[in-house]
């Protein structure tokens, strides 16, 4: 099903009541799925030199991709997703305007990731034109995936055609849902910048797409890549605010707000819980979220956020 159709059989959909599910304790197997994530990377390719006070000598796209892969050898399971602001920051993007972002990412194996305000300051034509350069990489992984349910595409099919409304992953005993928001461009994105796009309020975008999630793909584990900010103390939609405004969401992936967090935030849900973590800004940490799964229930959650060294 290509966006347009499945947006238009969304109709009228409501709010899904299909909580995120957290069982009792029960000696039943489980399955097990990690989360690796990042956000606001701003092209930030080495790490960060001296007088930068708390962050200097971390970071770096070569010391993040070590990480990945080790834990990838120890843990199995395991997503690398992105939240989005990926452009904008150094002078790699002023030379390379995102397709050396984009080409690293694909490099490291990403399974997917969301838009952030940054990532238009060129203008739609250079992000296809950095999307594409990924895409064109001769390298055995594939291209990742854009996730966006709350931008209309439909004056910019080009792009359009890039961005799904969501995926699903699959590994053993879990099926992943995941999906996207970005924040409105008004007062962060130039117009000619983001013409022919439309933002749509993300509480009302997300509503439909996570109840399709939950009843017709049965994802075990629901997760949104958010570029609104952590907590925007009322003046917008933010991650903390989701939870309440969207049911059926097991972990949210920020990012916008640069919130340095050390372990994900839990907000309670009529059942179990939701996970909020976002990990600042340039890539000096890589998150961490552990979910372990059994009969379609989350047994158990944990994060952590981890700094990129040398």
């Amino acid at each position: 099903m290509d966006r347009r159709d499945f947006i238009a059989s969304l109709g009228a959909a409501t709010v899904a009541s299909h909580l995120p599910m957290w069982a009792a304790d029960a000696p039943v197997s489980s399955s097990r799925i990690t989360l690796l994530h990042t956000n606001d990377t701003h092209s930030h390719i080495e790490p960060f030199g001296p007088g930068n006070g708390p962050i200097s000598g971390l970071g770096g796209v070569a010391r993040r991709a070590t990480l990945v892969r080790q834990l990838r050898q120890q843990l199995g399971s395991v997503l690398l997703l992105d939240a989005g602001d990926t452009f904008q920051g150094t002078p790699y993007f002023n030379r390379y305007k995102g397709r050396l972002d984009y080409q690293l990412m694909r490099r490291l194996g990403y399974d997917a990731g969301t838009l952030g305000n940054h990532d238009f300051d060129n203008g739609v034509a250079m992000l296809v034109e950095a999307m594409e350069s990924m895409e064109q990489l001769k390298h055995p992984n594939p291209p990742f995936a854009f996730v966006n349910c709350n931008f209309d595409f439909k004056g910019t099919p080009t792009l359009g055609r890039r961005v799904q409304p969501y995926l699903i992953r699959e590994f053993p005993g879990i099926r992943v849902g995941i999906t996207g928001v970005g924040v409105a461009f008004a007062g962060l994105v130039t117009p000619k910048n983001h013409e022919g796009l439309t933002w749509k309020d993300p509480y009302e975008s997300l509503q439909p797409v996570v109840k399709r999630l939950r009843e017709v793909e049965k994802a075990d584990l629901v997760v949104v890549l958010s570029h609104l900010g952590y907590d925007m103390k009322g003046t917008a939609p933010d991650d903390l605010l989701m939870p309440g405004q969207v049911a059926g969401i097991d972990a949210i992936i920020g990012g916008h707000s640069h919130t340095f967090l050390d372990a994900p935030t839990r907000v309670p849900q009529v059942k179990g819980e939701t996970l909020i973590f976002q990990v600042g800004f340039g890539g000096v940490n890589l998150g961490r979220m552990d979910f372990a799964v059994a009969r379609g229930a989350i047994r158990s959650a944990s994060g952590s956020s981890m700094p990129v060294l040398g």
